[in-house]
């Protein structure tokens, strides 16, 4: 299964330590593959980004958001789990609900 995330959840306000600490959880125990859902044109910005703040070790793939891939989603109004940021505050929630999905 895929974990598919909204690259707006990499950038501020969410906390990239805590951002890699999801996609870390997620491919170590959850996951087969963490994707990041771009908007087109921006692949390589988001890569500059991630890379740049060590936050690139867990993502596989950097997708357009009109690609087709099927997985659990994270990120705004049509995802699995609705969060606007990933922060101190919501590092537990997320890591327990994606643990729900744990085999």
């Amino acid at each position: 299964m895929n974990l598919i995330i909204d690259s707006s959840l990499c950038e501020p306000p969410s906390e990239i330590s805590c951002f890699r600490d999801v996609t870390l959880y997620g491919k170590v125990f959850i996951f087969d593959d963490i994707l990041l859902k771009c908007e087109t044109g921006t692949r390589s910005i988001y890569w500059k980004w991630l890379k740049a703040h060590g936050a690139h070790d867990f993502i596989s793939e950097l997708i357009h958001g009109h690609e087709k891939e099927y997985g659990f989603t994270m990120g705004g109004k049509k995802s699995n789990l609705k969060i606007d940021r990933i922060d101190a505050f919501n590092l537990n929630f997320i890591i327990s609900s994606i643990n729900c999905l744990r085999k």
